[in-house]
């Protein structure tokens, strides 16, 4: 996902930064924008509390806010939407004194900028946003099931059918993600697959769960083809072979060659799974681990 901010920086009246983030592509000297923003510093004063004020330079757009002693600063590119921009700075600042406005205005903080970084997933979250997982593939091939398991839920194993879409925010335990996440467990029945187009859109990750039979990945293929392929070239595809404990499944192996005739760049990653068995958590959350590192490096 790109992002429409170039860089973001909290720092004190006077120039010293206390938390710095770097969307951008290049790098930024730090100590020179810090000495930039401290000459407009004087400038900044005359802003109310609640004011949001921007300016612009040749290649990009500043936007800033003071609260109490604190300014907020975010770059962002020329043509960027300031009702957009405006947006993620006004929850920026009201979580960032919800979290630390005490503190700052006591007098009790004694310069130790460290306490800061715990708020930097919180950041990427409103910069970012959440990381979102789609979970897709046919009726009855368990994409609650892998849900519940990922979770850490109870899973029951009862068969019932998903209605459109299920979305159940992660709290990530267990992944160490930079940013929250959200799994989206889209309705398998074919009078919903209709809506699977509109529903991936900002999808990152998009697990495909099949049920290891030899009917099922050749459908899942052309649906690999006929959807991600065709509208979602960039994200990233990962096979999920469940029901590896039923008798005459096709090994995770197999199901990859299988796969791989959708002719997908790059090809897709096949795992073998037991969506029933809580003993699999730990392997579903390391093929997510896997995943988000790959989507945000």
């Amino acid at each position: 996902m790109i992002s429409v901010i170039q860089y973001l920086n909290i720092l004190t009246k006077d120039g010293k930064s206390l938390l710095f983030r770097n969307y951008g592509s290049s790098d930024v000297d730090r100590d020179l924008l810090a000495g930039f923003l401290s000459a407009f510093s004087g400038f900044m004063k005359e802003i109310s509390q609640s004011d949001i004020k921007s300016t612009a330079t040749d290649e990009f757009k500043y936007y800033y806010t003071i609260i109490e002693t604190i300014i907020i600063v975010v770059c962002t590119d020329l043509d960027d939407d300031d009702a957009t921009i405006n947006s993620k700075i006004t929850t920026i600042r009201v979580k960032f004194m919800e979290k630390f406005g005490e503190l700052l205005t006591s007098g009790q903080w004694r310069g130790n900028r460290a306490i800061f970084t715990s708020f930097e997933k919180e950041i990427d979250d409103v910069i970012l946003g959440s990381i979102k997982v789609s979970i897709i593939g046919v009726g009855g091939v368990g994409k609650t099931t892998l849900l519940h398991l990922i979770c850490g839920k109870d899973i029951d194993l009862e068969y019932i059918p998903t209605i459109n879409v299920d979305i159940t925010p992660f709290d990530g335990e267990g992944l160490d993600a930079p940013r929250s996440i959200v799994l989206w467990d889209f309705a398998g029945q074919s009078n919903f697959r209709s809506l699977w187009k509109s529903l991936l859109d900002s999808t990152d990750i998009a697990l495909i769960v099949l049920d290891s039979s030899f009917e099922n990945v050749n459908y899942s293929k052309d649906i690999i083809r006929d959807i991600l392929d065709k509208h979602y070239r960039d994200v990233l595809v990962i096979g999920i072979a469940n029901k590896q404990d039923m008798p005459n499944r096709l090994t995770p192996e197999f199901c990859e060659r299988i796969l791989s005739q959708a002719e997908r760049e790059p090809p897709i990653k096949v795992h073998g799974m037991e969506a029933i068995n809580p003993l699999y958590r730990e392997k579903i959350l390391a093929i997510l681990r896997e995943a988000i590192n790959k989507i945000i490096h």
